[in-house]
């Protein structure tokens, strides 16, 4: 992927858990090289979240439903550790096999 990635990380109220979430994210991200942007917000905002972000992903660290336009991700990893190598992996193989 030539472009960056969008990543939009959600969580219940788009303060701590999400601003946590995406540090690690852009932190990880750094360390292997890949170019993303990370956008963060409300759980509750995830349609119209979608319409104006466009991300290629999301990871959210409250429940979301399941969507079919965008890969979604359990950020509650990050929160825990528990899973967490997992998750960046997962995370950064489906950004590789993203085409622009």
């Amino acid at each position: 992927m030539n472009r960056p990635a969008v990543i939009l990380v959600m969580c219940g109220s788009s303060i701590a858990t999400s601003s946590l979430a995406a540090v690690k994210i852009e932190d990880e991200a750094r360390r292997r090289k890949v170019k993303v942007t990370v956008k963060k917000g409300k759980v509750s905002d995830t349609d119209v979240l979608i319409q104006t972000v466009h991300p290629d992903i999301i990871v959210a660290t409250a429940q979301i439903k399941p969507r079919e336009d965008v890969l979604v991700f359990s950020g509650v990893p990050l929160l825990t550790g528990i899973g967490q190598d997992k998750l960046y992996n997962d995370l950064f193989d489906a950004i590789a096999k993203m085409a622009d």
